[in-house]
């Protein structure tokens, strides 16, 4: 008698009573494809930002870096002064997080008093608790205690717009401003930024913080600026060069055709952070030969006082 056979194969699920035909997953639904698309397209927006510091890297990769904090940190960051309210479609822009995203951690921050919503604009503002972190941060800065005096006395004798900021990422925080109720052409309010290679502010800050610091920040504003960058990269070497020689840097028309200043640093005595002062206005108002005999020696002395104040 022969032996029986065992079939193997696709026909063997076929047996009576066998096991069923393993199915195809389903196709992906439109929602899902919106989805996906949605995420690829929040990457390339990312990948076009600007970077992040080189210790915000590192820190990325370690245990202890808490991604879901700094997603959540980035949305509150996204708020710049002057902006009255954003949507998700702004904020999703601005930190490059995907819209899905961006909903789980407003809802999140609502609920702490981080944000509040606007139904009938759908749009979002800066809640209490957001507001009350930033104005400790200024009452308890003391370098914003030992310039205030310095800096409005510069203001109301030149009729001129001063500021004092530090950098945020590739860009420059204005902390504290001071000017002249007649100056026409110039309002930097405290929490407005403003470009860290093209301005007397930012380049002042780049000619002073350490050269491995300056090295990482160079090479991320060359990325960052393209094709423009051999131009902004002589300026800022020109600007250290004046640092260097001077104690203050000039800028003539490069952020803004119609605004000239010149910017000095301030350097804690006991160590640190750097901050960085700018002083100018409109070009009708203030010459590149004004900036150079006049304003840069005053703003490099105001730099020097304030630095000492905070080494008392």
């Amino acid at each position: 008698m022969a032996a029986k056979t065992t079939t193997r194969g696709p026909a063997a699920a076929k047996r009576r009573g066998g096991a069923k035909v393993a199915k195809r997953p389903p196709a992906a639904s439109s929602e899902d494809r919106a989805q996906r698309r949605a995420e690829r397209q929040s990457l390339q927006r990312a990948s076009r930002r600007p970077r992040a510091d080189a210790a915000e890297r590192d820190d990325a990769g370690g245990r202890l870096f808490v991604s879901a904090l700094a997603r959540g940190l980035n949305v509150l960051g996204a708020f710049r002064a002057g902006d009255r309210a954003l949507g998700n479609q702004e904020l999703a822009e601005r930190t490059g997080l995907p819209k899905p995203t961006i909903s789980r951690m407003t809802h999140t921050l609502i609920q702490l008093g981080y944000l509040t919503y606007e139904p009938r604009s759908a749009t979002y503002q800066l809640g209490a608790r957001a507001l009350a972190l930033s104005y400790a941060a200024l009452a308890n800065l003391d370098v914003r205690k030992a310039a205030l005096p310095i800096m409005t006395k510069l203001a109301e004798d030149s009729q001129l717009h001063v500021g004092l900021g530090t950098r945020e990422r590739l860009m420059m925080l204005n902390i504290e401003s001071c000017e002249s109720d007649a100056l026409i052409g110039l309002r930097l309010p405290p929490g407005s930024r403003v470009p860290l290679a093209t301005t007397s502010l930012g380049k002042a800050y780049l000619a002073t913080i350490d050269e491995d610091e300056r090295r990482a920040l160079l090479a991320e504003l060359r990325d960052h600026h393209g094709a423009d960058w051999p131009k902004i990269e002589k300026s800022i070497t020109k600007s250290m060069r004046e640092m260097a020689r001077q104690g203050f840097c000039i800028s003539t028309g490069e952020w803004r055709k119609d605004i000239n200043a010149v910017g000095a640093a301030i350097v804690p005595p006991n160590g640190g952070p750097v901050y960085a002062l700018s002083f100018g206005g409109p070009a009708y108002l203030v010459s590149q030969q004004q900036l150079i005999e006049h304003h840069g020696p005053a703003l490099a002395h105001a730099a020097r006082a304030i630095s000492a104040a905070l080494g008392g």
